[in-house]
């Protein structure tokens, strides 16, 4: 017989009641011992039967069960018979035994003579060779002083001071003041600990000196209390812990050696500098080392020098900043950059670098410059100053902007190097000048300095170097910089207006600039605003079919660049394409129609009134005699015979363009949605959650919920449209309760069936299909919880016995959110009763009986009801 499922052998147990119980469990022997190894609850009268016989095997088989909550109590009481051969057993294994490998060992005690603790297989022997903390920690307080001074060397710092003194107490209990005095050997005893051990060997009563005179417990850090445990226990009166001596000469150094961290603890109080100077010189100390020294405010120079060279990312910020960290390095490569930046900022701060100094001594001048934190006063007036040195001529601007990526000298030697070499850049334009890129990237290198030291100069400087400066600048101005309305104003008479475009380069610009970018009415700038920004699908639409953000701005349809065609004909992306049904441009239509599925009538003929409008109607014949689009490989037109029958209907009549609106206003029409949606909702499952998506995008946003209830009233909804619909925030609440049917419906394997029909209720469903054997019954869940089903029913109509009496009894643990929920608690209750009746009625008190209806569970596969009938029957 195949063994039933623990949660259903619990509940027969219980069922069954202590009177049966001994009768039950020898006819049902194997079944009895399956429930013992699992995890189930046990009952208690179950459990004393196998206490009150003393059946080895079901011990046996029990203290190998899982060591659950419920199942603890049952195995405590097999550790307190202390049996050598349960306890490896019941001590090992996963979970949380703390406890039952406390009563492992208190169980012991009853026994400590017996060898088998000893054995190979013995709990001891196995513990000896184990170094596993977490098995090793409830060793500290065993029974056995072997086994306690190993678990002791094993744990080490896990086990605090509390932990060590009672080692120490089951160490002098079990094996002797000799044992105990052997302990302080062990180098993994505390300080504290082994003085009291040896406090404890030299008195006349060892165990009341560790049981009254153990040590302070340790802080947080397991450090060890070692004041005199006689001291009072007041906080206010006890000595403070004495704190880790200073290391000096000789012990300093060889502690600095080992240092690999920074954050190691080593006192320094009256170091010798000079000591530690002349051994870093005969021998580098480490990096770990040398920031700890470097911390230090009175650290010579040279060691701060050496522990920023080998970790220059890595200075303490209590450390000095000695001018040689500057002049010593060298800052010509690029991967010294952000460190230079850093202690220039830092610098700067603490006022350790003046800014004059740095700008007269430090080199290369495009790294000093590109690094010096401008938003500090003192450098910003000293930049400025330089800058005055310019003037407004160009050339000398553009004699700076050439010399500084090679320029090797100070910041003050470029400046004058640049006034000296302007005669050379007269006359000249930008040097190497570009185009505005996009997306648009941070300024890098002389150009970021360059646009540093122009944003220093004064208006007037500015408006006089706008004409010469090249487009790519100009867009670092406007994107980074945030230019003033004057020069802002001086780009555009420079350039027109669609310089503004180079804003018009980053997906995350804000939607206050992107509308304040559309007033300008500007193709140039719409084109940029629709490739490389986050525009919504309005924005879109207005740019496609050039409608104006100001009316006064011109006359007619802003015109779209090429670029605007070509990314479009070249684009994937849906949210772009569709905009063109409102342009009612011929080219965007043939590359909508080739690149993108119109899902709706609303939108096929949305595309072809705007068209009708823009360029008449014999576009719209064109384009429906069209036989090739881009990128589309089907010979068939994209767009379906209902919508060409409609579209050349209006074409070949005198109202033509009126009778295309009438059919537009009709498709658009919340029924014709309401439509749309319940075609949607009988086709493919995984498809209609796109096809929702599509109908927002082609028709707007929102649902015709009055239309939709409407259908429902008069034909109802599919499953599956019921339960998408439901996901959306406005759903009616007068439909809940059909949606929770259709997820049980849904839910269901066997859902549509013809023995039920498209929409069967719960009961229908339960009744007329076989609960799944090795599955979840997930459908069952939700129809209990939705109250579409009661646990009443599932007893009396589930099919086969076994699914159904396994559901109901591993039902409480299941559902243990809805406990005390509508009734569900109440509910379980009234359906075990009926049960308990039920089982009564047909079974009574005859073990056989029951033996009998369990061991034909397996095979029935009718109803529980029917399963007892036929047992009577077979025991009659």
């Amino acid at each position: 017989m195949a063994i039933l499922d623990e949660s259903l052998l619990s509940a027969t147990f219980r069922l069954a009641g202590p009177a049966l119980a001994p009768e039950l469990m020898a006819r049902l022997r194997e079944e009895a011992m399956a429930l013992m190894a699992g995890r189930e609850p046990l009952p208690d009268y179950l459990v004393d039967e196998m206490f009150a016989t003393g059946d080895a095997e079901m011990i046996w088989v029990l203290s190998g069960c899982p060591a659950t909550p419920e199942r603890l109590p049952a195995l405590l009481r097999l550790a307190a018979l202390g049996y050598t051969a349960l306890g490896p057993r019941l001590y090992r294994g996963y979970g949380d035994r703390e406890e039952l490998r406390a009563a492992v060992f208190e169980g012991a005690k009853r026994s400590l003579d017996d060898p088998d603790w000893h054995e190979p297989d013995g709990l001891v022997e196995y513990l000896l060779n184990t170094t596993n903390v977490q098995e090793l920690l409830p060793a500290l307080r065993a029974p056995f002083p072997r086994l306690v001074r190993h678990a002791l060397k094993s744990v080490v710092h896990k086990a605090n001071v509390d932990d060590q003194v009672a080692a120490c107490r089951a160490v002098l209990t079990y094996g002797g003041v000799a044992e105990l005095s052997a302990l302080t050997e062990l180098a993994a005893l505390r300080p504290a600990v082994v003085e009291l051990v040896r406090r404890a060997v030299a008195a006349p009563d060892p165990a009341a000196v560790l049981l009254g005179g153990a040590p302070v417990a340790e802080d947080s850090a397991n450090t060890v209390n070692t004041a005199d445990p006689a001291a009072p226990a007041d906080p206010a009166a006890a000595e403070p812990a004495p704190s880790i001596p200073a290391l000096s000469g000789a012990a300093l150094v060889d502690r600095l050696r080992e240092a690999r961290w920074a954050r190691e603890d080593i006192p320094l109080d009256g170091v010798d500098w000079d000591l530690l100077l002349a051994e870093h010189g005969r021998e580098p100390l480490p990096n770990g080392a040398l920031l700890i020294l470097a911390a230090r405010r009175d650290c010579p120079d040279d060691l701060v020098l050496a522990a920023y060279k080998k970790s220059p990312q890595h200075l303490p910020a209590t450390s000095r900043l000695p001018w040689r960290l500057l002049g010593d390095s060298d800052w010509g490569d690029s991967y010294s950059r952000f460190n230079l930046s850093k202690l220039l900022r830092r610098g700067a701060k603490e006022g350790a670098y003046p800014v004059e100094r740095v700008l007269t001594e430090i080199r290369p001048a495009r790294a000093v410059l590109g690094s010096l934190p401008c938003e500090e006063p003192s450098v910003r007036e000293a930049l400025t100053g330089l800058v005055a040195e310019l003037g407004e001529d160009f050339a000398t601007w553009r004699a700076l902007y050439s010399l500084m990526p090679r320029f090797a000298g100070t910041s003050t030697e470029l400046f004058s190097a640049a006034r000296e070499q302007s005669a050379k850049h007269r006359r000249k334009t930008w040097p190497r000048p570009l185009a505005p890129e996009y997306p648009v990237s941070a300024p890098e290198g002389a150009r970021a300095v360059f646009l540093q030291l122009y944003g220093l100069a004064t208006e007037d400087v500015q408006l006089a170097l706008a004409e010469h400066l090249d487009l790519r600048t100009i867009q670092h101005l406007l994107v980074h910089r945030r230019p003033s309305a004057a020069l802002r104003d001086r780009f555009i008479a420079l350039h027109g207006v669609s310089v503004l475009a180079g804003i018009a380069s980053s997906w995350e610009l804000p939607e206050t600039t992107i509308a304040e970018l559309l007033r300008h009415d500007d193709p140039e700038i719409n084109a940029k605003l629709y490739i490389h920004t986050p525009l919504s699908p309005e924005q879109r639409r207005q740019i496609l079919s050039g409608r104006r953000t100001d009316p006064d701005s011109g006359e007619g349809p802003l015109p779209l660049t090429e670029e605007v065609f070509a990314e479009l004909r070249d684009s994937g992306r849906r949210h772009w394409l569709l905009p063109a049904c409102e342009a009612g441009d011929p080219r965007l239509a043939r590359i909508l129609l080739g690149k993108v599925k119109l899902h709706t009538l609303a939108g096929q003929l949305r595309l072809l009134e705007r068209l009708w409008v823009q360029h008449g109607a014999e576009e719209v014949r064109a384009l429906l005699d069209e036989t090739e689009f881009p990128e589309r490989r089907s010979k068939k037109h994209p767009l379906p015979a209902a919508t060409h029958k409609i579209a050349r209907s209006a074409l070949e009549s005198a109202g033509g363009l009126a009778e295309l609106r009438e059919q537009l206003a009709r498709a658009q029409s919340p029924a014709s949605r309401a439509a749309f949606l319940r075609a949607a909702g009988e086709g493919r499952r995984d498809q209609l959650s796109a096809a929702m998506e599509r109908l927002a995008e082609e028709t707007g946003p929102g649902l015709p919920w009055e239309e939709l209830m409407a259908e429902h009233g008069r034909e109802p909804l599919p499953d599956a449209l019921l339960v998408e619909l439901a996901k959306r925030d406005d759903f009616p609440g007068e439909l809940r309760v059909d949606v929770q049917l259709a997820e049980v419906r849904l839910e269901h394997n066997a859902h549509p069936h013809r023995l039920t029909g498209p929409r069967p209720t719960a009961l229908e469903l339960l009744r007329h299909h076989q609960l799944p054997r090795y599955f979840r019954q997930e459908w069952l869940d939700k129809a209990v919880s939705y109250g579409q089903l009661s646990l009443s029913e599932v007893l009396h109509e589930a099919r086969p016995a076994i699914v159904a009496a396994t559901y109901l009894s591993k039902y409480p643990a299941n559902r243990p959110q809805e406990a005390g929920a509508g009734g569900t608690d109440e509910q379980f209750r009234r359906a075990r009763r009926e049960a308990v009746d039920l089982v009564a009625s047909h079974l009574g008190k005859d073990p056989e009986a029951w033996a009998v209806a369990l061991r034909l569970m397996p095979e029935f596969t009718g109803t529980l009801p029917e399963l007892l009938t036929t047992t009577a029957a077979v025991i009659s």
